[in-house]
């Protein structure tokens, strides 16, 4: 007689990048273990086992709560379904694993395949809801076996599917042709046309007049694809060029590049050498148009090129020449107030905030050029809440530009389709603060240059759009997905070559995580991140995979450990619809627990503090710097530098100096000693400094540079003078800021990276 199969099984169940095995009582992501604790971690096998169906809260504690403890059942369930939502980064409101049924229960969401059994046991996968009947193979078998007719309402109910489903398919088709004869036909589809590895992210890329190729680059040059083949060649350039192309010649052949800043984001060297370029396809020739231009953009009949440019290297000027490089002319010159604004909608009322142009797109018939305006606040921290657009058109012969809309959610990405639509990057959902961009049209009227209709969203997509450039005869779009995100990685320093050891990514998640600070015990890092729609404050231990949130609510900044080392400040409550009102800075204790009111002030755009014994933190805003004491909210005039000339600045953890850019130059670092207000220069040769942090000994820094090459490096610089390099990345990633722990054993580094391709839309 054969031995019976084991009856004893491990149910390991799989869930996005998650599994949960209940013989191992583990839950891991991606290969990578995450600590559950025991009660948190059977409510959640409860949940998957039984995906897509209720749970009921009754029903948890009978199971999982004994009778003694029923006074504490509440707490202990909602504390372990919040635990549950921290470690799969879960959001109570847009749920994609944990949903809550109020006063009944709970019920996950997310689709589950149940991977592990026992001997000879075949396990169906869960899909998280429920599936229709079906008279398996074996049951048929079975029936037959013993003599007997299979089951006709089985019969009956698999007919009654294949009609269920061929009338849901004729409602579909109904839907499609009823929203057709509306005028609102569907989103079209966009469609991957490059395969770039994250080693290598597209920086820009135009499709050709004829529609039948695309030029693009990445940081290893810049190449020219055939679409429909796939067919891909180097464009052969001198080496050590670094450039872009902006736009193609309508003779096929001739190719518009700029060595200025990718719409990626990517750096390039000072606006004030930024310059445009005609290269041929044919021969390889390279011709420098015009320099101080950006953003080139070729008219539709090829005579002539649009450009940005400005005094001192801004951007603030529209020009037009032809395309040999002669007869420039100006067409605008912008003012940051700029054309009449309708009312509410203008930005800022300080006068400290900046503008550029950019996105120049010709009309079809050649009299026009729309543009974005952005206004730019003082500080990058706001802008990662976006700064923001107008969306304008002005004549080509000169003369006040119309507005068209002002937003917050429009991105740097516009072009005029030949049909007078005009196409721009747009976030359609105000209150998430993620940046996942969708194309959206307004057509504008050929001969008054106004928009007429409303507008349309063409596409949905994930990312930031990159860029737009459309076809001749309108058949295809062609955008670039930027998807790149700061990270957190940490690191240490190999002692024998004094360079940084290897990077380790700590936090797992696509979504922006902007790291601040370390805990005093140098065993977690702090960083506010947009993975649940809106930026919280998290705190992440560097031996654990997921991190725990501190601080939950909207447009959280920052994140600075208080003197004393027992709470964390973070700035909160900026509204960017409304920066006239007042934000505050917040303090939660650094294990946990209810915020608190510091000071309540108009929205300031960096904080820092010192370290015991040193009491103060300094708060730097767009019109005014301030000392601060985070215990009593006490605060008292910084007046040693205007806060217009602190455009990237650190204080040292004792409290006693200053490290500072200046506005004017990116390569010199300035230590002022705040006793005496002496100063120290320091200049970094051919490198342009990003972010600088100082030392835990409060005796040298660490700044994030660039290199000539595009190569990103972390620097250790003294006061005295002295630097050398301790890290050198690859091309396709930036550094932007590396911070020390207390103790000086570790760096916690803030790294760019991501993927990068062009996508095509047709039939739009």
């Amino acid at each position: 007689m054969p031995t019976e199969p084991s009856t004893e099984r491990d149910r390991v169940f799989r869930f996005g990048p998650f599994e949960l095995s209940e013989r191992e009582g583990e839950l891991r992501k991606s290969g990578v273990r995450i600590k559950l604790q025991e009660q948190p971690f059977r409510v959640l096998l409860e949940l998957v086992a039984n995906s897509g169906k209720l749970v009921s809260r009754e029903e948890l504690r009978k199971k999982l709560w004994p009778v003694d403890t029923f006074v504490d059942f509440d707490v202990g369930l909602n504390s372990a379904i919040r635990k549950l939502r921290q470690a799969l980064n879960d959001d109570a409101d847009t749920p994609r694993y944990i949903e809550t049924l109020a006063k009944r229960g709970y019920r996950f969401v997310a689709q589950v395949a149940e991977i592990g059994s026992g001997p000879g046991e075949v396990v169906e996968p869960a899909t998280g809801g429920l599936q229709p009947h079906a008279t398996s193979t074996t049951e048929l078998k079975l029936a037959q076996d013993d003599g007997a007719a299979v089951s006709t309402p089985s019969l009956k109910r698999s007919w009654l599917g294949v009609l269920v489903g061929a009338t849901l398919l004729l409602l579909a088709l109904g839907t499609v042709l009823w929203w057709r004869g509306k005028g609102t036909p569907p989103l079209a589809t966009e469609q991957r046309i490059t395969a770039n590895p994250p080693e290598a992210p597209v920086t820009a890329a135009v499709i050709s007049f004829d529609g039948k190729y695309v030029a693009y680059s990445d940081p290893t040059g810049v190449y020219i694809r055939h679409i429909d083949s796939g067919e891909t060649r180097a464009l052969q350039l001198p080496k050590d060029f670094r450039a872009f192309p902006t736009s193609w010649f309508p003779d096929g052949t001739h190719l518009l590049l700029s060595t200025g800043e990718a719409p990626s984001g990517f750096l390039r060297p000072a606006p004030e050498s930024y310059s445009l370029w005609k290269v041929s396809l044919v021969g390889g020739n390279l011709q420098k148009l015009v320099e101080n231009a950006s953003g080139g953009a070729v008219s539709p009949d090829g005579s002539a090129i649009a450009f940005v440019r400005g005094e001192g290297g801004t951007s603030g000027e529209i020009w037009v020449m032809r395309t040999d490089g002669g007869q420039p002319e100006r067409v605008l010159r912008a003012s940051a107030s700029g054309p009449p604004i309708p009312a509410g909608q203008r930005p800022w009322q300080s006068s400290n905030f900046g503008f550029s142009l950019s996105s120049l797109a010709w009309a079809p018939d050649g009299r026009r050029l729309a543009f974005l305006r952005r206004y730019q606040s003082p500080s990058p921290f706001v802008g990662a809440l976006e700064d923001k657009g107008s969306l304008e058109i002005v004549d080509v012969k000169g003369g006040q530009s119309q507005v068209l809309r002002v937003s917050r959610q429009i991105l740097t990405a516009v072009c005029w389709a030949p049909d007078g639509r005009l196409l721009y990057g747009f976030r359609d959902n105000p209150s998430s603060e993620r940046m996942d961009y969708d194309i959206w049209s307004i057509r504008i009227n050929r001969k008054t240059g106004l928009s007429v209709g409303k507008e349309m969203q063409l596409t949905k997509g994930s990312g930031r759009v990159g860029g737009l450039s459309v076809s001749a005869d309108g058949k295809r779009l062609i955008l670039v997905r930027d998807k790149l995100s700061p990270s957190v990685f940490v690191t240490d320093m190999n002692i024998e070559s004094g360079q940084f050891s290897t990077l380790r990514r700590l936090t797992l998640d696509d979504n922006p995580s902007l790291v601040y600070d370390w805990t005093p015990d140098s065993r977690a890092v702090l960083f506010v991140s947009n993975r649940s729609g809106t930026y919280r404050l998290f705190r992440q231990a560097i031996d654990q995979a997921v991190p725990e949130v501190l601080a939950e609510g909207r447009s959280i900044l920052q994140s600075r450990v208080s003197p004393d080392g027992k709470e964390v400040l973070y700035l909160a409550g900026y509204n960017p619809d409304a920066p006239g009102q007042p934000g505050n800075v917040m303090a939660v204790p650094i294990e946990g627990g209810v915020s608190r009111i510091v000071l309540p002030l108009p929205f300031f755009a960096d904080i820092m503090c010192s370290r015991n014994p040193a009491k103060l933190c300094l708060l730097v805003g767009a019109e005014q710097a301030v000392w601060f004491d985070p215990a009593t909210g006490k605060v008292q005039p910084f007046s040693t530098v205007p806060p217009s000339e602190l455009f990237n600045w650190s204080i040292s953890p004792d409290g006693l100096r200053l490290a500072l850019v200046y506005n004017e130059t990116k390569s010199k670092i300035t230590f002022l000693n705040l006793s005496d207000n002496s100063k120290r220069d320091v200049e970094l040769k051919g490198l342009h400094t990003q972010g600088m942090d100082w030392a835990s000994d409060s005796k040298r820094i660490y700044v994030t540079s660039q290199t000539a090459d595009g190569s990103p490096t972390v620097l250790v610089v003294e006061p005295s003078g002295n630097y050398r390099v301790v890290l050198v990345g690859e091309k396709a990633v930036q550094y932007w800021c590396a911070i020390q722990s207390p103790d000086g054993r570790r760096w916690a580094l803030q790294v760019v990276s991501g993927e990068n391709n062009v996508w095509m839309v047709e039939n739009f």
